[in-house]
């Protein structure tokens, strides 16, 4: 029997991570938890059925597996404040991993993370709590990649690449070996790393130019 699993966010990430859960065939999508404006409309074929005043209702009903599909764009708190509440109602947060995805059995993961498809990542790597490493995106060799990363489309990490928590790392970037991300930070789509990157960091170009610099969030993992 498939468990039950409740969607948190309806937007056009919730369609890449619908057609992953579906083609794992260990989970049935129950509904997916939006905003007031969206009730009884549908993504995917999955139908909006709440708001987050009723996570609790449905947790009461059975439903103990939760996902959350809500990218970064360069924002965690969105995603990291969906979290908070459904780990305080008593969710789990199941990996959800595409079957196209190649995953070396050594990889530690924790929990929540997305693992789009044609993904790779090698051996001896690490990650954190609901990362998203999104279609394409390669993280090679003893790689850590902190809580709350969204790796996008595309990009490369090379051996021993750190990326620290609530980063994003743009589409098609390319960092070398050995390089560091500080959290908080945003890499640019399509660019190139080659040197450590501090914390709270808007960096693009090939290679990077820092942008600015962001004010500390107030949120954490």
């Amino acid at each position: 029997m498939k468990k039950k699993l409740i969607i948190i966010g309806g937007g056009s990430h919730a369609e890449s991570m619908i057609d992953t859960i579906n083609s794992m065939g260990v989970y049935k999508i129950v509904g997916i938890i939006d905003t007031k404006e969206k009730q009884n409309t549908y993504v995917s074929g999955v139908k909006i059925i709440g708001e987050d005043k009723d996570l609790e209702y449905y947790y009461y009903l059975g439903i103990r597996n939760a996902a959350i599909a809500i990218g970064s764009i360069g924002k965690i708190e969105p995603r990291l404040r969906k979290y908070k509440a459904c780990k305080k109602i008593g969710y789990q947060f199941p990996n959800i991993i595409d079957n196209s995805a190649k995953v070396s059995k050594d990889v530690v993961m924790g929990e929540g993370n997305f693992i789009g498809k044609g993904s790779i990542i090698n051996t001896k790597v690490r990650i954190g709590n609901a990362c998203i490493i999104n279609t394409g995106a390669i993280i090679e060799h003893g790689g850590v990649i902190e809580s709350f990363v969204h790796i996008a489309p595309g990009s490369v990490l090379c051996g021993n690449v750190r990326v620290e928590k609530n980063t994003h790392i743009g589409a098609h970037s390319t960092i070398i070996q050995n390089v560091a991300i500080g959290q908080g930070t945003m890499v640019g789509a399509g660019s190139l790393v080659l040197k450590d990157i501090p914390s709270n960091r808007l960096v693009f170009g090939s290679p990077v130019k820092e942008v600015t610099v962001y004010e500390q969030s107030t949120y954490d993992c």
